[in-house]
């Protein structure tokens, strides 16, 4: 049985760059995440620096980018606008650059995102019981969404099971 020190010694030496490439054709990172990854491997702070500083110039690692990228792949999965923010911010993510992907949020699909989360959370429940509708409006408020959404989509979800009762 090989231990972890026999298998990292088997791996070929390479550069940061080298490093940095490989790990992007896995998956998109932010700077800060690719640096911290640089350096949880061994590599020195600057030259960890150079590499994502050489990657930004040639336009693999563009944080604008990723953080679009990013609050359309979390919005389409459910996510709320505070809950991306607070994602963006722990991917070291700048404020401006969260500001812009969230600007491309649009109220209206966010709505019906809200709304899709909501009937999944439902599942047969009675939306009617008390229990239920705080349970279903927290469940929304800790994916993100705002309260004033919050309470919209619940109304418009009792709108929706009332008509549905009165036409049955």
């Amino acid at each position: 049985m090989t231990t972890l020190r026999q298998k990292q010694n088997r791996r070929p030496k390479s550069s940061a760059r080298s490093y940095a490439l490989w790990l992007l054709s896995r998956r998109a990172y932010s700077s800060q995440a690719l640096l911290q990854r640089l350096r949880g491997r061994g590599y020195a702070a600057e030259e960890a620096q150079d590499a994502v500083l050489y990657l930004q110039e040639v336009g693999y690692v563009n944080d604008e980018v990723y953080a679009h990228d990013f609050v359309n792949w979390r919005s389409q999965a459910g996510n709320g606008p505070r809950k991306l923010r607070y994602e963006l911010k722990g991917k070291g993510i700048g404020e401006d650059e969260i500001e812009g992907a969230l600007a491309s949020l649009d109220d209206e699909e966010l709505k019906q995102q809200a709304m899709v989360v909501a009937r999944r959370k439902l599942r047969g429940r009675d939306l009617g019981d008390d229990k239920v509708r705080l349970s279903v409006m927290r469940f929304l408020l800790q994916r993100g969404y705002g309260y004033e959404l919050v309470e919209e989509v619940v109304a418009k979800l009792l709108a929706c099971l009332d008509s549905e009762e009165q036409n049955s």
